[in-house]
């Protein structure tokens, strides 16, 4: 399907040559232009024959020569993802609840979206062109949930309706320049022991071009009448999959798996350099990591603003902050402490801060006077919204205070004041 576009930024070529907001690319120098990755890709060379049509179907041609000076000044209307065609029996999003945020909802399984944000693909969805767009334009690396290489469980799990080899999809990828980052849900009594060895043995062969292979345990909810019945993964199985994880190069366990097992976190050289951090691997460490670099400034925050503050967090990160308070602590005694939050509106299994609800925060939070509650920045989406949907200032107003928000990495914090914020109409 052609691309439309929304915006075209002034004083930019295509302004310049006369292309519209409202204009559909048909094509660029004879290439179909389907989304905003085809734009990218055809229109990198220096000479282009744009065929447009415009809002009333008719069709016009317009050259433009790049001189890399401007802009080309394109912005195409936002992408519509591609949904996901399995029924995997571990999928997340089956086992949501009702009132969550929308975007929650979505079952994305879109390569452009894999190459670009490093969002986790399964490949089932793919046609040989797209195997071949791919191939074409260097769509590299991609991040690829494979969680077993066995072709019969893995259609067992992940319930799609075609045969499908997982392992002659990478080998392709791998013979044509293509690299991936690799998934691993573990699934007990489905895809560890001998199978998890299996697969990582098979992703760990020279004939597959695997940048790392990430291992995470299965996230269960307490939503999941009438699903296929599931157990998370036992600390002895935690232990387990590190065990064998061992044996494989470019191969790390998620931060979740440790702290099941009772093991310490490892040091940084495990992680190399961090590739999947996004997918909750290496996420703690790194959050030491940077404690140790701002601990002097942010005390120094602390110490200025003369309040008192408590940590509000998940139960995964709990034992890391209250390391951080007990440092913190030395320096202004009394004037810090750390509430970890079960998660009863998704279950108690689920222990990532960035599923923590609102309501969960209001039932189990009481402050003192003059305390402030440090919000982890995952706690929030992009629009300032809990995973249930309350916004911030709809947090501050609850607490009457102001709140500090702290980047879940311990790279960054900022003090958003309540009073600025109470009376302010935020529209959703």
């Amino acid at each position: 399907m052609p691309l439309k576009i929304e915006q075209i930024n002034p004083e930019s070529l295509a302004a310049e040559a006369g292309i519209h907001a409202g204009d559909t690319i048909i094509s660029i120098n004879d290439h179909p232009i389907r989304d905003f990755i085809d734009l990218q890709f055809y229109s990198a060379e220096e000479n282009l024959n744009f065929e447009l049509k415009d809002a009333n179907a008719a069709i016009r041609h317009i050259f433009i020569e790049q001189d890399w000076s401007y802009p080309l000044g394109i912005e195409p209307i936002p992408h519509r993802c591609r949904n996901c065609v399995n029924n995997c029996i571990f999928c997340f999003v089956d086992q949501m609840r009702p009132g969550i945020r929308k975007t929650l909802y979505i079952k994305d399984d879109d390569f452009r979206l894999s190459f670009v944000y490093g969002n986790f693909i399964t490949l089932t969805n793919l046609s040989d062109q797209d195997f071949n767009r791919i191939i074409e334009q260097k769509l590299s690396p991609l991040y690829i949930s494979i969680h077993t290489t066995n072709p019969d469980l893995h259609k067992r799990m992940m319930r799609h309706k075609q045969d499908f080899h997982v392992m002659e999809k990478l080998k392709f990828f791998s013979e044509n320049g293509i690299e991936m980052h690799t998934q691993i849900v573990v699934v007990p009594g489905w895809n560890d022991g001998a199978e998890l060895q299996r697969t990582l043995s098979d992703l760990s062969s020279d004939e597959i071009a695997a940048l790392s292979i990430g291992i995470v345990p299965v996230g269960l909810t307490k939503f999941r009448d009438g699903l296929t019945a599931l157990q998370n993964v036992s600390p002895r199985l935690a232990q387990e999959i590190i065990g064998i994880a061992d044996k494989f190069p470019l191969t790390y366990c998620s931060d979740e798996i440790f702290l099941l097992a009772g093991k310490e976190l490892p040091e940084e050289e495990y992680y190399d350099d961090f590739p999947q951090l996004e997918n909750g691997i290496g996420m703690l460490r790194l959050l030491m990591m940077n404690w140790q670099e701002v601990k002097s400034e942010f005390i120094s925050f602390l110490k200025k603003t003369g309040k008192k503050y408590v940590f509000i967090t998940g139960m995964l990160a709990a034992g890391n902050i209250e390391n951080i308070a007990a440092e913190i602590d030395t320096f202004l005694p009394g004037k810090i402490r750390v509430q970890p939050i079960q998660n009863d509106f998704l279950g108690r299994s689920v222990t990532v801060a960035g599923l923590t609800a609102a309501c969960d925060i209001f039932a189990q939070t009481v402050l003192q006077k003059d305390e402030i509650p440090v919000l982890p920045g995952n706690l929030l989406n992009e629009d300032e919204l809990t995973i249930d949907n309350v916004n911030l200032v709809e947090i501050m107003n609850h607490f009457q205070r102001d709140l500090l928000i702290v980047d879940e990495e311990f790279a960054d914090w900022r003090l958003v004041e309540w009073h600025d914020l109470s009376h302010t109409n935020i529209t959703i």
